[in-house]
């Protein structure tokens, strides 16, 4: 299956650093993801209050052939928690995929509210 690439577009961002960790981690077990990690760009970040959305499309780059994922819709995750400053419980996450393309990144609070600024992160 081929995928949607959209042209470059200035009001795209870069990931950051917890967001590329997070695909690097998740490419141990699933490997392809890491071919897919420079071909991200984030679409937006959606604070909710007690988590964030964080959505992606991809870039075109005609002279590179991006491989299938080979994984199935649905949620994955490391099933880690990552502890952020100033929140006493951290957050987890899970990524989207969908018709092979990482669609977004859904972090979650435990019940507490969260303006979704990461300063510092640790896995645990």
């Amino acid at each position: 299956m081929a995928l949607h690439l959209v042209e470059k577009n200035p009001k795209m961002e870069e990931l950051n650093e917890l967001e590329k960790a997070i695909l690097s981690k998740l490419s141990v077990k699933y490997p392809t993801i890491q071919e897919h990690i420079p071909f991200l760009r984030v679409l937006n970040r959606e604070v909710t209050g007690v988590g964030m959305y964080v959505d992606f499309c991809y870039v075109k780059d005609p002279q590179v052939s991006i491989p299938c994922l080979e994984i199935s819709d649905g949620c994955i995750s490391t099933n880690e928690n990552i502890e952020i400053q100033g929140l006493k419980y951290g957050i987890g996450y899970e990524v989207d995929v969908s018709d092979e393309k990482i669609k977004f990144i859904e972090f979650i609070t435990y019940g507490e509210e969260w303006d979704g600024v990461i300063k510092d992160y640790r896995f645990i």
